[in-house]
């Protein structure tokens, strides 16, 4: 079943650019499910981010995280929910805030032109498009804030997660015999005149 974005009475994935802060996305997905909000994580959100990763399978957060972690610590989650740049995203049902289905990030790493990406989608919504949309209001909220590329490693055998950053427009390298790097372009080179 596709995604709508309500308020704008159109399907969904469509690109919009947002600052980093204060956006709130409204999709509506289904009758089952009622209307579906991505808005900003904020440290409180961390009871409910935990109680997702405990829903999850094991397969989906070693996906995530390279391992099979159950839970974050306070400080893990500060981080992620960024402290002026970067920052997580959550999916979750506007009739029950304290349920999140799903969570991206984008935060600033060693390279401050190229920021870390991550997500991760409870089992019950994955192959529904929720992290294809989630990812890419993640990524042109990144593109709008002027971040030239985002990078994400992913395990070779993660097909989900690759199919998903080939549709965002990643190039794929391998990085050792089990990980491969995905690399997203956000900023195109300008043309300059009297160039082939």
């Amino acid at each position: 079943m596709s995604l709508f974005d309500a308020a704008n009475g159109m399907r969904l994935p469509a690109r919009r650019r947002v600052p980093l802060r204060g956006y709130r996305r409204v999709l509506v997905e289904g009758a089952e499910i009622g209307t579906v909000v991505i808005e900003r994580a904020t440290v409180a959100d961390l009871p409910q981010v935990n109680e997702t990763h405990r829903r999850c399978s094991a397969a989906s957060r070693r996906a995530r995280y390279h391992r099979p972690r159950e839970s974050l610590m306070p400080t893990e989650w500060s981080t992620l929910c960024g402290s002026g740049t970067g920052g997580t995203w959550l999916a979750r049902p506007a009739a029950n805030a304290g349920r999140v289905l799903g969570m991206v990030s984008v935060l600033p790493c060693s390279n401050p032109s190229s920021w870390d990406f991550s997500i991760l989608i409870d089992d019950a919504w994955q192959g529904r498009r929720l992290g294809t949309v989630m990812a890419r209001h993640a990524v042109a909220s990144t593109r709008a804030a002027g971040v030239e590329s985002v990078e994400a490693l992913v395990e070779r055998d993660n097909v989900r997660s690759l199919k998903l950053l080939r549709r965002l427009g990643a190039a794929i390298r391998t990085c050792d015999a089990s990980t491969v790097e995905a690399h997203i372009r956000l900023r195109r080179d300008p043309v300059v005149p009297g160039s082939p």
